[in-house]
């Protein structure tokens, strides 16, 4: 066996391991799966930087379906976010890590993190734009993923609009979803947030007179 031959025998070994461990994606080239409510503006999640603007129940159901699929998820600069939410959102806690304030040296621990996790959720971590850009190209790099509130140089970004809430209209009663607006340039689409995660939202049908 050449060298040729057996690197290629030495990625092969590696590639069956990761996939056993379910440590890799389940499709390297289309990057991860995402909420089938969110196909129509974002059809998977690839390495870089996507910034989620406007709902944090948006940017959390993308890490959790990652997550679902084997991903490695660190939770940074969100304090408000609790390991119950993180479970509701669909985040397996056995591969999550939260660092809920990072202090000063944010940009050292996101690029730290980019080495070891799969998708990084970030809050306002008060990067600049050097910063912004060095850690882009190191996650790109990496193969990485991040899902941020805030990125001001992000190439790819998903605008969130709330669109209401139904089940207490008339001032009593429990919340049975959240309405929200999805758009990505000029493709947008609605859903909602429920006991069951992020759903399509159902189409009203307007009668004709």
């Amino acid at each position: 066996m050449n060298q040729m031959q057996r690197l290629a025998h030495a990625r092969s070994v590696l590639m069956q391991a990761e996939t056993a461990s379910g440590l890799t994606r389940t499709e390297e080239k289309e990057g991860w799966q995402t909420p089938e409510a969110l196909t129509p503006v974002l059809p998977s999640l690839k390495p870089g930087i996507l910034a989620v603007t406007g709902s944090a129940t948006v940017l959390l159901s993308i890490a959790g379906q990652a997550s679902s699929q084997g991903a490695w998820v660190a939770l940074l600069g969100l304090p408000w976010v609790g390991w119950g939410a993180a479970a509701e959102h669909g985040l397996d806690l056995s591969r999550t890590a939260h660092i809920p304030e990072p202090g000063p040296r944010s940009a050292e621990v996101l690029t730290a993190l980019a080495d070891g996790f799969d998708v990084i959720a970030t809050g306002r971590l008060g990067l600049s734009v050097r910063e912004q850009r060095a850690i882009a190209q190191r996650v790109r790099s990496r193969g990485a993923s991040i899902l941020a509130s805030e990125w001001t140089t992000a190439s790819s970004t998903l605008q969130v609009e709330g669109g209401g809430v139904s089940g207490c209209e008339d001032g009593i009663g429990h919340v049975k979803d959240l309405r929200f607006m999805v758009s990505s340039g000029f493709s947008r689409v609605e859903c909602l947030w429920t006991d069951q995660g992020l759903v399509p939202a159902p189409r009203i049908l307007q009668a004709v007179s």
